[in-house]
């Protein structure tokens, strides 16, 4: 049995064998959040590929799988990768489980996570492209509802991946044999060019970003922040495994100037299109591109330090949206929520959930007592070594999106009649409530106590070592 079977392969055929079964909806339910656990649980005694002494508490088992003529390859430090994607699974799963709602995550989302992890596994790499491919259309199928008839977004979702997809394979196909050599000048100027073409429609950069908002807007909350949860983080790790690979590519300074000026842009305009967003599901949309452009600010520092800030910033963002789409979800049952206005007074009906709300929002920014704190922190102190212009633009995106969420803490704060609150009391899932506290307190004290997970995240980067020296 080898790795990319165990986590690739057996997650794809069970989630199809899923489908057969999805009338038992809270069985299959049960079942994916065991079998994420338990691939969890796995990944801690054994190891790809390495021998391991007599008497040690881990497995060794083969770390690459040959199908259809590619080998797909895990290292033993893609461990830590493998986990993150399979905790998101879990924990979106266990909510949905705790809940009663219905939603194709269970059990498309091991089919989705299985074909990201092969796009990851894949050798030669720039077969991830194909598989990308795959992965897009299973998200759409995850996400579009026929019945609303709103698949404006989705289609936008299908077209940017695709004609990403032909750059990232011509690039390729320059770069075959120059992974220890470098290449001409002219070839590695178009091979250039055209990754970063590429990534450009694969990372929603300006003014590729359009999908973003539309399908946060059309999709349910789950489905939506699920899928803008982990193809972001599944596409960062192609491009570090393209960049890792290649000794000139990374070389390549105009790299990482790009990856400055890029992400400065999605910062800067993220945060002032969140700003005027009525719709609070398209302002979480935008808080996505904000995010993303906060990443590749961090890779564009080219330095240890960076690189760690960019493995950082991934904890407040999977534990922000998370706790967002818990919150959702817990009102969304009682009161549809579509608008800012809709969660007007919310906190003295749904006080758990807002506070799960506030608290998740002000993560994103880096509020003090939030597991956003830190990384923020750490992102100011490397672009003000670097160039403090860039410092000065997350501050300002940052402060416009605070000013936003205090406006919303004033709206869901708005005073209500003690009759009203009285004839509208609302029965709630104390199993849920107590499910959205144990998530406040975990963001809560990620931000208390750093050094909790934050140096096991940074685990993530030894699979790129020679970026990361």
């Amino acid at each position: 049995m080898s790795a990319p079977a165990i986590w690739i392969i057996a997650p794809i055929i069970i989630s199809f064998g899923m489908i057969a079964a999805r009338r038992h909806y809270r069985i299959i339910n049960l079942a994916q959040v065991s079998i994420c656990i338990l691939l969890i649980i796995l990944l801690a005694f054994v190891r790809f590929g390495i021998a391991v002494p007599a008497g040690g508490f881990a497995i060794s088992i083969e770390p690459t799988l040959d199908f259809l003529g590619r080998s797909f390859r895990f290292q033993d430090t893609d461990r830590i990768i493998i986990a993150f994607f399979y905790l998101i699974l879990a924990i979106i799963s266990l909510v949905l489980l705790v809940s009663k709602v219905h939603s194709k995550i269970v059990p498309l989302g091991l089919a989705l996570i299985g074909m990201l992890l092969a796009a990851i596994a894949v050798e030669p790499f720039l077969y991830s492209a194909f598989i990308i491919e795959i992965a897009v259309i299973i998200g759409m199928i995850l996400v579009v509802d026929l019945r609303l008839r709103k698949t404006k977004g989705i289609m936008r979702f299908l077209i940017f991946f695709s004609l990403g997809m032909p750059f990232i394979l011509l690039a390729g196909w320059y770069l075959a044999g120059g992974e220890t050599s470098p290449v001409s000048e002219s070839q590695l100027i178009q091979a250039t060019l055209l990754l970063g073409l590429g990534f450009l429609f694969w990372l929603a950069v300006f003014p590729f970003h359009s999908w973003i908002p539309l399908i946060a807007e059309e999709a349910e909350i789950p489905e939506g922040i699920f899928l803008l949860s982990i193809f972001p983080f599944a596409i960062f790790i192609i491009l570090l495994k393209y960049l890792n690979g290649f000794a000139w590519l990374r070389e390549y300074s105009l790299i990482y100037q790009a990856f400055t000026i890029l992400g400065t842009i999605m910062t800067g305009f993220g945060s002032v299109w969140a700003a005027f967003q009525e719709n609070i599901k398209k302002m979480i949309g935008y808080l996505t591109i904000t995010f993303t452009g906060l990443s590749l600010i961090a890779l564009g520092l080219n330095s240890r330090q960076g690189f760690l800030v960019f493995s950082d910033l991934l904890l407040p963002r999977a534990s922000s949206y998370i706790l967002l789409s818990s919150a959702f979800l817990s009102i969304g049952k009682e009161h549809q929520i579509e608008k800012i206005s809709d969660l007007q007074s919310a906190f003295h009906f749904y006080p758990i959930p807002a506070i799960a709300i506030l608290t998740a929002f002000f993560s994103l920014v880096g509020m003090p007592l939030t597991a956003g704190f830190i990384p923020m922190q750490e992102l100011y102190q490397a672009t003000a070594g670097d160039d403090f212009r860039i410092t000065v633009i997350i501050l300002l995106s940052n402060a416009i999106l605070t000013f936003v969420f205090f406006r919303l803490l004033a709206t869901m704060t708005h005073p209500v009649d003690e009759e009203v609150l009285e004839e509208n009391t609302i029965e709630r899932n104390l199993g849920f409530d107590i499910l959205l506290v144990i998530m406040i307190a975990f963001v809560i004290i990620n931000g208390l106590n750093p050094n909790l997970l934050y140096p096991k995240l940074s685990q993530l980067l030894s699979s790129f070592e020679f970026l990361v020296r």
